[in-house]
């Protein structure tokens, strides 16, 4: 592989790296964060191997190196807490780096930086695609590895965040099963002989208006005084007898 040794010893010279940041790209926050960053690097390039390793030691990482994609798998397994980024390149003869991609991301989840000379855009797009956090062009350049603590604290804050939201969601289904629904009847011993007494008096108020109705329908009641009796006497003389009935269907 072309990695333009050279170029990339010639950059190493006069490069240095900050390490004023305050995160954390592990379990324990390190107060001169991004040094002391704990990468592993899979090249089966023995110079590129080399290169980048001193490059990486140069920002004040920790580095591990690997020529061999399996056995980088290997170590990652029994260390799954050991490392923090992963940096591999892409065309390896026994695993390539996309398999080993996807090996990391099923089963560490860590970031991974893919890196090749190859910069077409179907290999880009694949490490991309695949889960890649970044894609670097051989020969890599310091200031882009001076720059991978921020793959790591991007995931960091991508896993509390999904922490926080599972969280509140579980919080949020609890009081909702807690909350009892608005239209569930809950009459207990304590209150129904209230509730029977509130039904009662709703009933009796509705018949008292209900007569109420009633009596304004009917006509008012003919109080039969001694002078309507001797008017109804003179009529019956002066109509008949047989004129009576009609004449008390029209007293009022």
């Amino acid at each position: 592989m072309n990695l333009g040794v050279g170029s990339v010893v010639k950059t190493m010279s006069g490069a240095s790296c900050s390490v004023s940041w305050k995160s954390g790209g592990s379990d324990k926050v390190s107060d001169q964060f991004p040094a002391g960053l704990r990468v592993l690097v899979v090249d089966d390039d023995p110079t590129c191997l080399m290169i980048l390793e001193k490059m990486l030691r140069n920002c004040h990482y920790e580095v591990t190196k690997s020529n061999r994609a399996e056995h980088a798998l290997s170590m990652l397994r029994e260390n799954r807490n050991g490392f923090d980024i992963v940096i591999s390149d892409v065309h390896m003869p026994d695993m390539d780096g996309f398999k080993l991609l996807e090996h990391v991301g099923l089963e560490m989840d860590l970031p991974v930086i893919m890196m090749s000379a190859d910069d077409s855009k179907d290999v880009v797009m694949k490490g991309v695609t695949h889960g890649a956090c970044d894609y670097l062009i051989k020969p890599v350049r310091i200031e882009a590895l001076k720059n991978i603590w921020q793959h790591v604290i991007r995931k960091k804050k991508h896993e509390l965040k999904d922490k926080d939201f599972d969280q509140s969601t579980s919080v949020e289904d609890g009081d909702q099963q807690q909350k009892p629904p608005e239209d569930v009847d809950y009459s207990s011993s304590a209150n129904e002989g209230n509730w029977k007494s509130s039904k009662r008096r709703k009933e009796e108020e509705d018949e008292t208006e209900e007569r109420d109705d009633l009596s304004t329908s009917k006509k008012p009641r003919v109080v039969w005084s001694v002078e309507l009796h001797q008017q109804f006497v003179q009529a019956v003389n002066q109509l008949g007898i047989d004129s009576m009935h009609l004449l008390a269907i029209s007293l009022p």
